[in-house]
């Protein structure tokens, strides 16, 4: 008989749709109870381990909190156990379950709550998200399923028990009043989300596959947009075995716009790197003897295709070790790591009761292990790696051979988890040379995200997600250092680009005020060396407006004045250096030169002047004793990276104070250069040849000149556009894309396939 509130639809006899969701509480109850056991045992674990670093016996905060943990779990327990009941209670008379406030209407009022409850809110709703960001396809499906059960056209998340939304709701309703710190209270739902992300495939699965069994199918007029097209292409995702497996990928749906479909720009760009692939690999196997793309294509010489399971099998296996063929293709650039490792997977084959000999790699599967192994050797050639960073990003060529095998949207998506984990990876460790303390406990924490993944990748790509964001946050509080550091920088740089212009400012009035004279040797020494430096002192500290500069300007005037004349007598010199003396000796002791020295000076000064007036010939004027060296203080060696030294031998030739256009350089570069902005990455040549990444991090109001940083927020380069455009012109700076590392290798990768077709 069809349901009224569903025509059309054929449900079995209500009895039998109890004894099914009687079935389900019971499946899901036992499922969920054993996560919620793992994260009380995962929190209590962590609790322990902080109190043991905390060094404190007894009155540590840890153990507190520990004890809070343990004597509030059976409660907790309780309470989840009995959400679940209303929950499945309400799908069971088809109504909602009912609502844990019990404040009233007041308590939806966000102004109203408390700071803990709208922390515990936002964990509720982060929670959800990621559940639904990794699960949303399985979830969507059973919704649709329980909707056809219970005779609506769609089910409200409140009133499905196990929608992302009920199951988040679970835990925080299950605190309830119960007394908890918050940061306790916080780890919980943290290790909530993990532990669901990680567990909950098999449990809708199963579930699916009872309301697909006993006839309830989702109803396709009613799906949501982020279903999938009804005829989905082969190639975006691994077909199911012959068994029933079917990917963990394929819960995977990207975070906002169409989940279901992938950007325009990036199918374009998946579908020509197929194109070339087809075009290429025929080429090479046929025009290379014994087969150098190695593998065998499906229909070759009799052999069957592996199952996807068998090829998850062989991939499973080598995941645990670095392969053969990586650490040849890392010793041997000029090898093709996807040749030697399509050539192992077949060779490994035995280890799974295969005669390799029997057995080929399906087209599909030969494009995934195809496009991976082009794209690390993309980086290896290329990236700026470390050869420890080198060892560590070679242990991800199988897992993420084995994600392309499941998931082809590894190529398609760039929210996918595995690309955005793979970049997360590639900022951790390019150019990191462990050169301060900060620096190697990044790489450890690269390091450890990557035994993370080899030990717990198994069909399941949240993994990659949690090993993302858990790598992201790290990176996060790395970036904030790093900008501190980039900020110093600045500041220094700014300090000496002032000072230069003081400078600057001091030798030119310096120049107006002697043009057409010739003042005696002691003069000029003076005027170069000490009252300029005076000048910019001013300068920097009150400005050229101030009463300061124009008592400066106005000793050099009353000094240049003293200058004798033809005919003027030697005698009419020292009463005009007496009226100077104390304006003097305030300008002798900004360079430090007090007492006896300074008087000294000024006693020279009077008589080059005489001898001057008298026409004697002039005393030569010692030079400027150096700074001395203190023999206690070690001198360091000159610490300047190849393309600073490069930048020092350039200076010259690129002088662009009063040169610009003698400089040959394209105007369109200059421009490029120009509309750099701060924030921008460019690659600029080092001394191994290598083009290394530097960030624009700040541009000169003072003198225009950018700023680069290294990935460490060191300043590495200071330079005029016109300098960088130089630079380009001679292949020693590059400009690429603001991309990713994974999109900048994919286009690395379509521009070799082109250049082998070519």
């Amino acid at each position: 008989m069809n349901d009224p509130r569903n025509p059309g639809s054929d449900r079995p006899a209500a009895p039998a749709a109890r004894e099914l969701v009687a079935g389900m509480r019971r499946r899901s109850t036992e499922h969920l109870q054993a996560v919620l056991a793992r994260v009380f045992a995962r929190a209590d674990d962590w609790l322990f381990d902080l109190a043991k670093k905390d060094g404190v016996p007894d009155g540590s905060p840890y153990l507190f909190a520990m004890r809070a943990l343990r004597t509030s779990r059976a409660p907790i327990e309780r309470g989840f156990r009995e959400y679940l009941d209303r929950a499945f209670g309400g799908l069971e008379s088809r109504t909602a379950p009912p609502r844990q406030a019990e404040a009233g209407g007041e308590g939806l009022e966000l102004s109203l709550l408390p700071e803990s409850e709208l922390e515990q809110q936002l964990a509720t709703n982060l929670t959800a998200e990621a559940i639904t960001r990794i699960h949303g396809h399985q979830l969507d499906e059973l919704a649709g399923r329980l909707a056809r059960m219970v005779g609506v056209a769609k089910l409200e998340a409140d009133a499905n028990p196990l929608s992302a939304h009920s199951l988040a709701s679970a835990i925080g309703s299950a605190h309830g009043d119960v007394d908890l710190p918050d940061d306790v209270r916080m780890v919980l739902f943290k290790y909530y989300e993990r532990e669901l992300i990680h567990d909950l495939r098999d449990l809708l699965a199963d579930l699916n596959a009872q309301l697909e069994a006993a006839g309830y199918r989702p109803d396709v007029a009613t799906a949501k947009p982020v279903q999938r097209p009804a005829a989905p292409r082969p190639d975006m995702v691994a077909p199911p075995t012959a068994d029933g497996y079917a990917p963990a990928a394929s819960d995977y749906q990207p975070s906002g716009g169409d989940a279901g479909t992938p950007a325009a720009e990036d199918r374009a760009v998946y579908e020509a790197l197929r194109q070339l692939l087809h075009a290429w690999r025929p080429a090479q196997q046929g025009g290379v003897a014994g087969g150098a793309v190695g593998g065998r294509q499906t229909g070759r010489g009799g052999q069957r295709p592996l199952q996807s399971n068998e090829m998850m099998s062989l991939l499973s296996l080598m995941q645990s070790s670095v392969p053969e063929a990586v650490n040849e293709a890392l010793e041997r650039p000029e090898v093709s790591l996807a040749a030697l490792l399509k050539n192992e997977l077949l060779r490994g084959a035995t280890r799974i009761g295969l005669p390799p000999e029997q057995v080929s790699i399906s087209q599909d599967d030969e494009d995934a292990v195809d496009l991976v192994g082009m794209l690390f050797d993309v980086m290896f050639d290329e990236r700026d790696f470390e050869q420890s960073a080198r060892t560590m990003i070679s242990r991800l060529v199988v897992p993420f051979v084995k994600a392309a095998v499941m998931d082809r949207r590894l190529f398609l998506y760039k929210t996918h988890p595995a690309r955005r984990l793979l970049n997360s990876l590639a900022e951790a460790v390019e150019g990191n040379r462990g050169e301060g303390p900060q620096e190697r406990e990044l790489l450890q924490k690269a390091e450890n995200t990557v035994d993370r993944l080899i030990a717990e990748f198994n069909e399941d790509l949240a993994i990659f997600e949690t090993l993302e964001q858990e790598l992201r946050q790290f990176l996060e509080q790395h970036r904030r250092r790093v900008e501190l550091a980039e900020r110093r920088a600045a500041e220094a740089q700014r300090g000496q680009e002032r000072l230069e212009q003081a400078r600057d400012l001091a030798k030119l009035e310096l120049e107006q005020r002697t043009l057409g004279l010739e003042p005696t040797p002691a003069m000029r020494d003076f005027l170069e060396r000490c009252w300029t430096h005076h000048l910019s002192m001013i300068a920097l500290r009150e400005g050229p407006d101030s009463g300061s500069w124009q008592t400066a300007l106005s000793v050099a005037d009353r000094l240049l004045a003293l200058l004798p004349k033809p005919g003027d007598p030697a005698e009419a010199i020292a009463p005009g250096l007496r009226a100077l003396r104390e304006p003097l000796e305030t300008v002798l002791a900004s360079s430090g030169i007090i007492g006896e020295a300074a008087t000294d000076m000024i006693r020279g000064l009077g008589d080059s002047l005489e001898r001057r007036a008298r026409g004697q010939a002039q005393v030569p004027v010692a030079p400027a004793p150096e700074a001395a060296q203190d023999d206690k203080v070690v001198q360091l060696p000159d610490r300047r990276s190849a393309v600073q030294a490069a930048l020092s031998d350039l200076k010259p030739r690129l002088e662009v104070v009063a040169g610009k256009k003698s400089l040959d350089v394209s105007d369109s570069d200059v421009e490029q250069m120009r509309q750099l902005k701060v924030g921008t990455w460019i690659h600029i040549a080092g001394e191994d040849g290598k083009h290394h990444p530097v960030k624009l991090s700040w541009v000169s109001p003072i003198s225009s000149r950018l700023m680069f940083v290294n990935r460490r927020g060191v300043r590495v380069l200071v330079a005029s556009v016109e300098e960088l455009a130089a630079m380009k012109q001679e292949g020693n700076l590059l400009v690429r894309e603001q991309e990713q590392v994974f999109d900048q290798v994919l286009h690395r990768v379509m521009g070799k396939l082109r250049d082998d077709l070519g």
